[in-house]
């Protein structure tokens, strides 16, 4: 009993000690714990109160709780709601905890990482900024009237010019040395591994229209480019990637911002269709032109193909109204962002048999799935950039009806968001074939929206 008394005066007295801190003895004060029977002196120092809880941080943020253990002499670990920090750690009831993997949630973690943006993560990247310049894609529709004229996007078919005038043109942009230059004469040169995917499509239409090619080759030998690769060497066309330098100087800019953090008017998503076409000369004068197209788009990171269905019999001064599912080139699931410039390719064809065209649509669709398309209703969407480029010649080479129309086209990356707003333009193409003249015309029109648009 006597022994029992002054095991429990030890105890209120290291209560009474742990209750009153530093401030009311001095720091060379010693406390020793005694064996709850005998109280004799078990010579570990006491730091803490048996059974206390205080709270600890846990791996990834937040708070947990660690209690005292029954000695008094140290903390046990650290409950991270119900998981500890070490895989061989016991819980308050005795079972073994699960480990931790002791990474950070990405999004909470107040640093917009590049996989985030002001959509996904907020709580990191800040609230996304409206873009006041487009259209909101939340329920986006095609404008009731498309009236604007984008003309400077019209591709009128070229009359004649004069060798001389033709050459001084010619020299005039090659003194000049522009990008557009350089992205021409290095798809004059082999492929590189790190050129851009508009050289390839622009070395694809040389490659199906070599007359063309050995043409343009003549010409710019005779203002001294004689070697495409030589020229390419000194004169590199822009690449896809950032290059260091310039990655350096965008991060030291005032004002930029960067990570995950998505731009107010970045990336703004698009769909253009073809919605008609007017034939003001047909090329069969006895039974008119029943004409279908095959129209190639292709942004930064993917491409989409349409095969239109054919028209009825246009006579000369007719025209014919594609329906919007029909004509869609771009954006044929949804509303896309070309991610960079817009390349768009025309191939209109005088149907001479529907058999053929049925051939066509089959000998497309073939290729298409074997290079990884994803098909609708006569139409077809990549995911990479170059498969069209590639699939192209071959399947209209199997085409026996009177290909005529041919056209090609680039929308720059500067004015998708200008033209979210509803835009048109007219592509032209004549001609002779067999004796006979044609002209057709194409209206095609584009709008689209911005995630973040009001």
């Amino acid at each position: 009993m006597h022994a029992h008394r002054l095991s429990l005066i030890a105890s209120v007295a290291l209560l009474t000690a742990c209750a009153g801190g530093d401030g009311e003895r001095g720091d060379d004060t010693t406390f020793t714990t005694t064996t709850p029977t005998t109280g004799e002196d078990t010579g570990d120092p006491m730091v803490c109160v048996p059974g206390a809880q205080s709270s600890c941080a846990c791996p990834g943020g937040g708070d947990g709780v660690q209690a005292c253990n029954a000695e008094g002499t140290g903390l046990g670990e650290c409950e991270c709601g119900g998981v500890s920090d070490s895989a061989d750690s016991t819980g308050p009831s005795g079972t073994t905890a699960e480990p931790t993997t002791g990474e950070p949630d990405p999004c909470g973690d107040l640093t917009c990482a590049e996989d985030e943006t002001c959509n996904s993560c907020p709580e990191d990247c800040g609230e996304c900024v409206p873009c006041t310049s487009a259209p909101s894609c939340e329920g986006a529709l095609i404008p009731p009237v498309i009236d604007m004229h984008a003309d400077a996007l019209d591709d009128i078919q070229m009359g004649y010019v004069p060798p001389e005038e033709a050459l001084a043109k010619i020299a005039a942009i090659v003194e000049e040395g522009g990008p557009g230059l350089r992205v021409v004469i290095a798809a004059l040169d082999a492929p590189a591994d790190d050129e851009h995917p508009f050289v390839a499509a622009v070395r694809a239409a040389f490659d199906a229209h070599p007359n063309a090619a050995g043409a343009l080759r003549r010409q710019l030998a005779r203002v001294g480019i004689e070697d495409p690769a030589t020229y390419r060497v000194a004169n590199p066309e822009p690449r896809p990637a950032i290059e260091h330098a310039d990655a350096a100087r965008l991060a030291a800019e005032p004002g930029v911002q960067h990570g995950g953090m998505q731009q107010p008017c970045e990336n703004p998503r698009l769909r253009i269709r073809v919605a008609r076409i007017d034939v003001p000369e047909e090329d069969d004068d006895f039974l008119n032109d029943e004409i279908y197209c095959v129209i190639a788009a292709e942004g930064s990171e993917s491409s989409e193909l349409r095969l239109t269905p054919i028209t009825p019999a246009l006579d000369e001064g007719d025209g014919h109204d594609f329906a919007l599912g029909e004509g869609v080139v771009w954006g044929q699931q949804d509303l896309s962002a070309p991610k960079g410039n817009l390349a768009l390719t025309y191939n209109c064809i005088e149907s001479e048999d529907p058999a053929t065209y049925n051939g066509l649509f089959d000998a497309i669709g073939d290729a298409a799935m074997q290079a990884g398309g994803v098909a609708g209703d006569s139409g077809w969407i990549f995911d990479a950039v170059g498969v069209v480029s590639n699939l192209l010649p071959g399947v209209l080479g199997l085409d026996g009806d009177d290909q005529l129309f041919n056209a090609s086209q680039i929308i720059p990356e500067d004015m998708h968001l200008s033209l979210t707003q509803g835009a048109y333009w007219e592509v032209h193409r004549h001609g002779t074939n067999l004796n006979s003249d044609w002209d057709w015309h194409l209206r095609m029109e584009i709008w689209g929206c911005h995630d973040n648009g009001q």
